[in-house]
């Protein structure tokens, strides 16, 4: 088995560590990453497949090290091979023995420290979550649960780094597929316990499941505080383009299965509107039907929700039940914009319940461009057809703002947008994609 560790105080392992994964941050933006934890997952593993995509180990170890009072610790990684298969292994070099802490302490830390605003609520909810399985368990309020081995410090650096590393990528959407749990016992603080282990089994409550025959510990507790915390578990029907996929190892060598865990990451698949030269792209469809809210609520919320990250917000009228009058309210958004305008739908109008689907849609390439008219500069947004051809459509604010400020109508004003921009003269081109953004890109 060939194994490269990369030593954080090595100048020499500097160069071995893009090799294996670890250095720089992803070239792209990262949408979205599923988790495949059927053969293992755990604290490492999860850190493991966040390097292999691009974050960057040493940015990881230093923010992390920010903790106050966090005992010393080094964060290494390499590539190993399990069953043929090339993965990342990750590891946490600390002292053996480090002072029990219980989750306000650990709470505290995290408050404390240097990290950012979403890297610190990421890592306190994984604890929290935690603290709550753990207190349940033993039959004590959240705030007094103890953590024995998963305060220790590599537990620490595990979830920290997991939350530091996602910021690093950009905080993708986290989706897993079902857990596949190992048999036999394993001993720990408490003493010998069958497996899953307790707080495994409590963490994992809502999610799907199934046992399986592989001996061992095939998700810690760690792992499912982590996936439970941070990922929603993958909808059956959900369409996906493959990015790139990775694996992680864990401890787990010997025996039939080996445990690793394997990450595949998805790409905005076009979704961003402009500045992909592949027209496909994936689109969330989240839709509601309200019949008990007034009217003038409707506006607010259609400007909320472009707030929120909306690609487009339409309303359609609708024959409800007992035949009353409503509106169909339909969202686009990219996959990982769902969750939040999800919750702005339940925030801010009367719906207790919202259907979300998944479609490809094919879209132009679009950019933005300026042109002379006797109004003065006019924007107007350049759709590339397939074969080369261009369509043209001004836009509508700046020719509102051209039509007050000459006293014309504003058909005037479109019209002589679109005979210049046909004729192509003094047009000066945007960022291309930038057509995209906000509420022209549907």
């Amino acid at each position: 088995m060939q194994k490269i560790i990369i030593d954080s105080g090595s100048s020499k392992s500097a160069g071995r560590a893009k090799n294996a994964g670890n250095a720089g941050r992803a070239d792209n933006t990262i949408d979205i990453i599923v988790l495949d934890p059927s053969v293992g997952l755990s604290g490492d593993m999860f850190l493991g497949c966040l390097f292999a995509l691009g974050a960057d180990r040493r940015e990881v170890q230093k923010r992390v090290a920010t903790l106050p009072g966090l005992e010393r610790f080094r964060i290494v990684a390499g590539r190993v091979k399990r069953r043929g298969v090339t993965a990342v292994r990750a590891r946490v070099i600390c002292p053996d023995r480090a002072k029990p802490r219980d989750l306000k302490a650990i709470l505290s830390m995290i408050r404390r420290s240097k990290l950012g605003r979403e890297e610190k609520e990421a890592a306190s909810r994984t604890f929290t979550v935690l603290g709550e399985a753990e207190g349940k368990i033993h039959g004590v309020p959240t705030e007094h649960v103890h953590f024995h081995e998963v305060g220790a410090v590599d537990s620490i650096v595990d979830i920290v780094g997991t939350a530091v590393a996602l910021s690093l990528l950009g905080f993708p959407k986290l989706y897993h597929r079902p857990f596949i749990l190992g048999s036999g016992t394993v001993t720990f603080s408490h003493g010998t316990l069958p497996l899953p282990a307790p707080a495994t089994l409590e963490l994992l409550k809502s999610r799907t499941i199934s046992f399986g025959t592989i001996e061992g510990e095939v998700v810690t507790p760690t792992g499912a505080a982590l996936a439970v915390s941070l990922a929603d578990e993958l909808p059956a029907d959900m369409p996906l383009r493959v990015d790139r996929v990775v694996y992680a190892a864990g401890t787990r060598e010997k025996g039939g299965e080996p445990g690793m865990l394997r990450a595949v990451a998805c790409s905005g698949t076009g979704a961003d509107g402009g500045g992909n030269d592949d027209p496909r792209g994936l689109v969330t469809v989240i839709r509601t039907t309200i019949d008990d809210m007034t009217p003038e609520l409707f506006g607010y919320v259609h400007e909320k929700l472009f707030e929120e990250g909306a690609l487009d917000v339409f309303m359609s009228p609708v024959a409800m039940k007992k035949n009353r009058p409503g509106v169909l309210l339909t969202v686009l958004c990219r996959p990982g914009s769902a969750e939040r305008l999800t919750r702005a739908l339940f925030e801010e109008t009367t719906t207790i319940g919202v259907r979300i689907g998944y479609e490809e849609r094919m879209e132009l390439k679009r950019s933005t461009a300026g042109v002379d008219t006797a109004f003065g500069r006019i924007t107007v947004k350049l759709a590339v057809l397939p074969e080369g051809g261009v369509k043209t459509a001004p836009e509508y604010e700046s020719c509102r703002k051209a039509a007050k400020k000459h006293g014309v109508t504003m058909r005037e004003v479109f019209e002589a947008a679109v005979a210049a921009s046909v004729t192509g003269k003094d047009v000066k081109r945007g960022k291309a994609g930038s057509a995209g953004k906000g509420k022209g890109g549907k």
